[in-house]
């Protein structure tokens, strides 16, 4: 896994030239780029190509190729349009001259309007009320033959605690069988060492947004990545900023499989703060084919 020091580095992509940006992978234990990791560079790059009081209100990509941990990542930046009100980015991330990764960024100068929003869900447990993932998980892959704590933390995505503080209260349905309902979510905190950036804020929330979407549609099927063989990719994201963002607080991800058939699954998601505004909502369809039983 990645150190502080990694992830702050390495989500700040390096500017090569005029809307031209170089990322490099964050080593995380898997096959192939984690999809957060390209989301986040990608709004970061399009982020430094507007003025600062435009603020991203949406993002919609693709996940095109899977990414090469052994490769930088190169983002093009389009500047499309630039309005009174409005600017529009496209961003390609590419390697080896072919797109892994294709997305549009609209943003926004800050301007009132009307305000109302679905309440976050009632009767969750507070953040310290919830045993952290990190220590959770070791106790967890004790009742799983052949499973180790590495492999079960590279597959889930459980960060060191002084990196990322995760909080599950329903970790334990990821890996045993069972039929759930295909609800889910975590309490989540970044280190209070990342800094006040506002871009930072927003690059690290489009990062932690692609954990445990995909696998909220698994959930009903007596089906998870321990106890059968998945193939499984994200196939879109898309993300709508509400207000302002502070990922070194308190956030509840609230994820919800609305949808799964012809072997895609459809997954929504929304950040809230612990006083319960909900700041930023997400959607994601992912492809999962069960070629069998480990």
């Amino acid at each position: 896994m990645f150190t502080r020091d990694d992830l702050l580095t390495k989500m700040h992509v390096e500017e090569i030239d005029n809307y031209l940006f170089r990322g490099e992978a964050l080593e995380m234990g898997l096959p192939r780029v984690f999809g957060g990791q390209v989301l986040g560079q990608c709004l970061n790059a399009a982020v430094r190509t507007v003025e600062p009081e435009r603020r991203p209100h949406s993002l919609h990509g693709y996940f095109l190729r899977p990414g090469d941990l052994t490769r930088p990542i190169i983002y093009e930046v389009d500047p499309i349009r630039n309005g009174r009100s409005f600017s529009t980015r496209r961003v390609v991330g590419k390697q080896k001259g072919e797109a892994i990764f294709n997305c549009s960024i609209s943003f926004q100068k800050i301007e009132p309007g009307l305000s109302h929003q679905l309440n976050r869900p009632e009767g969750l447990p507070e953040p310290e009320d919830v045993v952290p993932d990190y220590e959770r998980a070791q106790e967890l892959v004790k009742k799983i033959p052949g499973l180790t704590f590495e492999k079960f933390r590279s597959m889930y995505l459980i960060f060191d605690p002084d990196i990322i503080d995760l909080r599950t209260p329903w970790l334990d349905r990821v890996m045993i069988r069972g039929k759930y309902e295909p609800r889910f979510g975590f309490w989540f905190r970044f280190n209070k060492d990342i800094g006040d950036d506002p871009i930072r804020h927003r690059t690290l929330l489009a990062f932690i947004s692609d954990k445990a979407l995909m696998s909220t549609s698994l959930l009903p099927h007596d089906v998870n990545f321990i106890t059968h063989k998945i193939i499984g990719a994200s196939l879109d994201h898309a993300m709508w900023f509400h207000s302002e963002i502070k990922v070194d607080q308190w956030i509840w991800y609230d994820l919800e499989s609305h949808r799964s058939a012809r072997a895609r699954g459809l997954n929504r998601g929304r950040f809230y703060t612990r006083a319960g505004e909900l700041i930023a909502s997400t959607a994601q369809e992912g492809l999962i084919r069960v070629t069998g039983e480990k």
